[in-house]
């Protein structure tokens, strides 16, 4: 292919990925945004069971109710952690949110034309792997497993750096040494009236804005990665990806972790290496959710050094051997 056909391809490639996922990436941001400001977290911390199984199995099911992706669930485990959820609760809810939710369920039914097979298998691998994760850290202290706040992390919880006043209507900050405990304790009633439905909703519109925006930078540049792929990677190697599982599955995972897009874009991303096997793509779907490198720079600042190993490792063997296995069943389909 000549150059011009090539930058052609390249161009009209991105776009089309772009374009295809841009509603779903508005669709994520704007449920967030109202999840962020009209959900209290404190009622929901409340419902956490306190048995190790059944708290796992509860992050699962708060997963599958939030929709939210991956850039931000970092730090809203972190404060969960820090609030006395359990951790094998909010491990669960951190790596298995992004995939499950009913927003990147449709964006992966919509990317693949209908066709649920990819929907289902991936939302089965990532829960699988979610579960065996947060049930091992299920029997750890929170304390444990969090590194001490540094300023590195939001106050908020929510992963995004907001200017002041941007609180999102959380409680309070505790205010170090303070007999109160928190500045909620000190400060008049009248300081501490609820948030307006007009602050609630300039909070929601604020963080939907953040989101969309940090999640369009990271779709753009993935869509570029995978239109040069098709572009520019010389034809007999394409062909022997798509003709070997064995070099097809590691090369789609290694690519998901390195392109680290949104869990509510890459299903676009995926389905256009429509020549890959199924199980490639489905490896490539189900681990960049989980592991991917803007999330091991934020597991860093947030977990120890064992919670990282434990998050890098163990999701890739299960989305390794899951995908294999389906492999095998189906025959390499494409």
């Amino acid at each position: 292919m000549n150059t011009t056909g090539a930058l052609g391809l390249f161009a009209q490639a991105t776009l089309s990925i772009v374009m295809e996922a841009l509603p779903f990436l508005l669709m994520g941001s704007v449920a967030s945004g109202l999840v962020e400001a009209y959900v209290p977290r404190e009622r929901v911390e409340r419902l956490v069971p306190k048995g190790r199984i059944a708290a796992t199995l509860f992050g699962l099911a708060l997963g599958a109710a939030t929709p939210c992706c991956e850039c931000g669930v970092v730090y809203l485990a972190r404060r969960l952690m820090g609030k006395g959820v359990p951790a094998g609760a909010a491990i669960t809810f951190m790596l298995a949110a992004p995939v499950i939710n009913p927003v990147s369920i449709l964006a992966t039914l919509v990317a693949f034309r209908g066709d649920p097979t990819m929907a289902v298998w991936r939302c089965l691998i990532v829960a699988t792997a979610a579960l065996v994760v947060g049930f091992l850290a299920g029997g750890e202290k929170a304390e444990a497993l969090l590194r001490p706040l540094a300023g590195d992390a939001p106050s908020c919880g929510c992963g995004h750096d907001h200017g002041p006043g941007q609180d999102h209507g959380h409680a309070p900050a505790t205010v170090p040494g303070s007999p109160f405990g928190s500045l909620a304790d000190a400060l008049p009633v009248a300081a501490l009236a609820k948030k307006t439905r007009r602050d609630k909703a300039a909070s929601a519109f604020t963080h939907a804005m953040a989101d969309f925006l940090n999640m369009a930078m990271v779709l753009v540049f993935g869509a570029m990665a995978a239109a040069a792929f098709k572009a520019y990677v010389p034809a007999p190697v394409v062909m022997a990806m798509e003709n070997d599982m064995a070099l097809a599955i590691p090369g789609m995972m290694a690519l998901a972790v390195g392109l680290s897009l949104c869990s509510q874009a890459d299903a676009f991303v995926a389905a256009s290496f429509s020549t890959f096997p199924m199980a490639a793509r489905l490896a490539f779907l189900a681990l960049g959710p989980m592991l991917d490198l803007k999330l091991v720079l934020m597991w860093r600042q947030v977990f120890t050094p064992k919670l990282v190993r434990r998050l890098a490792i163990l999701p890739a063997a299960v989305v390794f051997a899951a995908c294999v296995a389906f492999g095998l069943a189906t025959g390499g389909a494409s």
